[in-house]
């Protein structure tokens, strides 16, 4: 275990039915989070924070269509010399509305381009392409049809199997998607889509504590899906009426900013 990092069996976080450990120890991921940056509760600082408080190995930071946040909480984690290592990402609209969430990213993806396109854009600059919450039967959740569709012509590096909007039916659906496409649809993944600080819902477990070690184990389908052992509080009502303005007022303000630098050639 890295130095400084809790025993596995203290963190608050850790799922109570995880099997026993590989000799480097499991490390815990959470792959999908939110901040204010995008439609999210929690500013980056706090998230790195609370990340940081239960344990967390490796926190994604995937706002909505923007980078900006997951930079400055990679920036604070290395100013606070936080334990958890910040990975940048981003959950990326297509231009069908499926979601696809990039992870070790460098600059911003181009958004509402198509899904082919997308998954090309996130690989090409070195970074893993993740299928977000599938099989929703909601647009922006794309169905096992689309996504077939899109395996005869790019390969995903990873699909969220363990999401806490997946119902035991649905997840069941993908888990099966994945076991029989595993080799063009990527590793099982688990990821919370928090966007209250309620990180951990869903966590992906990897041998080692590094992002290294997780890209490596990603790469390698070596990820287990898994449910945190933590119970968050319900968000208070003021926090939902935070999410429920920047995803009804900010974020459109700002993909259409950005759909604008697009066509100007002036951004992603």
């Amino acid at each position: 275990m890295a130095a400084g990092s809790p025993p596995a069996d203290s963190r608050p976080i850790f799922p109570p039915d995880a099997p026993p450990p590989p000799p480097q120890g499991w490390g815990l991921a959470e792959l999908h989070a939110h901040t204010s940056a995008s439609d999210g509760v929690p500013s980056p600082g706090d998230l790195v924070g609370r990340a940081d408080a239960l344990g967390l190995d490796v926190l994604a930071v995937t706002d909505h269509d923007t980078i900006d946040g997951a930079l400055r909480a990679r920036d604070i984690a290395a100013a606070t010399k936080a334990r958890v290592e910040v990975v940048v990402g981003m959950e990326i609209t297509t231009r069908r509305q499926d979601h696809v969430v990039g992870l070790f990213l460098e600059h911003p993806v181009p958004i509402f381009r198509p899904l082919v396109e997308t998954v090309a854009a996130i690989q090409a600059q070195g970074g893993l392409a993740i299928v977000a919450h599938p099989f929703l039967g909601v647009p922006t959740s794309i169905s096992a049809k689309r996504l077939l569709q899109a395996l005869e012509y790019v390969r995903f590096d990873g699909i969220e199997t363990e999401n806490q909007y997946l119902r035991a039916g649905a997840r069941d659906r993908v888990r099966r998607f994945q076991e029989t496409h595993a080799e063009r649809v990527g590793a099982a993944v688990g990821a919370t889509d928090a966007h209250f600080g309620d990180l951990g819902r869903a966590l992906t477990l990897f041998p080692g504590h590094t992002a290294a070690d997780l890209r490596a184990a990603i790469g390698a389908r070596a990820t287990l899906p898994a449910r945190g052992g933590l119970q968050h509080p319900r968000p208070a009502l003021a926090d939902h009426a935070r999410n429920q303005f920047r995803s009804l007022v900010k974020l459109p303000v700002m993909r259409a900013r950005t759909l604008w630098r697009q066509r100007r050639g002036t951004g992603p």
